[in-house]
């Protein structure tokens, strides 16, 4: 049988932690926040669609429905039939079910929206040993969802999750370590954790670790490992990855100096809406670092990372000694882009170094 847990799909939020460095672009300083963050179980893949055409499969006469086939009807957006097939199943102590039950409460899919059943059904799940449920109900406790805010709770069902191998649960499980509350605070505890996840592959994960490497958390500084573990992030899409690892690039601080490839990873946090980046890349263009020299392009992102929040007073004045025809062509530039710019999502404002 299919677990139900196996479309569990992962995603950042809330954040936890911030830190902060001064680095570098063209000499000046420049400050650079960068924020981990506690991370979230996504619900199972949903179909927003609403049904397929196609009706779920019929059973065998005499076959009773599993947890796998009803999820299947789940995923193909047949929530009510999801539900009225689930319900039985879950009070008969399956914890696919209960979880799907939970999913279905959380969600508001297929029957009004409660979260504290919600809660409910994922603490069958997880005493049941669903690995699924205890994730989703950790973040509960964590955010204080349908149940009241507790860490000790949380960090002991991200715990199970973890040790099922869930990265996601690592990771929330490392941070929860490094704030000391819920766990005894515990740095190497935490690094180990967050090693776990970004070996899984988990970006979030690779970024936090790498940050601890290069800033000396926990009296460890590894330059080296810090812009590996940057640069697997950056490489996963992390935008805070990308602009940390085009900086180390940039200085060659853990890895060999390459202003060019340091400037591709500004453009590509740049392009997917980050206003830091925009700023970097500002200045690569306005002083020739990693690029020709184009008043136009650094004006361009300038004025975008302006309008974002992101001020930059040498900017400003290297702007102001373009002519005007440079100044209105930037301008049109940058209203260009701008609206086709799609809004940052919290987590990417959220992450932004």
């Amino acid at each position: 049988m299919r677990a139900l847990t196996v479309a569990f799909i992962l995603f950042a939020s809330a954040a936890s932690a911030q830190v902060a460095q001064q680095e570098t672009v063209d000499g000046e300083s420049a400050q650079v926040d960068g924020a981990t963050a506690q991370r979230q179980s996504s619900l199972p893949e949903i179909n927003l669609k609403g049904p397929t055409e196609v009706p779920p499969a019929t059973l065998p006469e005499g076959t009773k429905p599993d947890a796998d086939y009803i999820y299947g009807i789940f995923q193909r957006g047949w929530y009510l039939t999801a539900l009225g097939l689930a319900t039985p199943l879950a009070e008969s102590g399956d914890a696919a079910a209960q979880t799907l039950l939970g999913v279905l409460h959380e969600t508001g899919l297929g029957i009004q929206q409660d979260k504290t059943k919600a809660a409910e059904w994922y603490k069958l799940a997880a005493t049941a040993g669903d690995p699924g449920a205890a994730m989703q109900l950790a973040q509960f406790y964590l955010l204080g969802t349908g149940v009241p805010k507790d860490k000790k709770k949380a960090a002991d069902l991200f715990e199970i999750a973890a040790n099922d191998g869930n990265p996601s649960a690592l990771y929330n499980l490392a941070l929860i370590y490094q704030e000391g509350e819920g766990r005894t605070y515990n740095e190497a505890k935490a690094r180990e954790l967050l090693e776990q996840a970004a070996n899984r592959n988990d970006a979030e994960a690779q970024y936090a670790l790498g940050l601890s490497f290069i800033e000396g958390i926990g009296g460890l500084t590894d330059p080296a490992k810090g812009a590996f573990w940057l640069g697997r992030a950056a490489r996963r899409g992390h935008t805070s990855a990308q602009i940390y690892y085009g900086i180390l690039r940039f200085q060659g601080k853990g890895v060999e100096p390459n202003e060019a490839e340091a400037a591709d990873w500004f453009e590509r946090a740049a392009t997917a809406g980050n206003p830091v980046a925009m700023n970097r890349l500002a200045r690569v263009y306005a002083y020739g670092r990693g690029r020709e020299l184009d008043p136009v392009a650094a004006a361009k992102w300038h004025y975008i990372a302006r309008s974002l929040g992101v001020s930059d007073l040498q900017l400003d004045g290297f702007v102001e000694s373009l002519d005007e025809e440079s100044r209105l062509e930037a301008h049109k530039k940058a209203e260009q882009f701008t609206a086709t710019l799609i809004p940052q999502t919290e987590d990417q404002a959220r992450h932004s170094p």
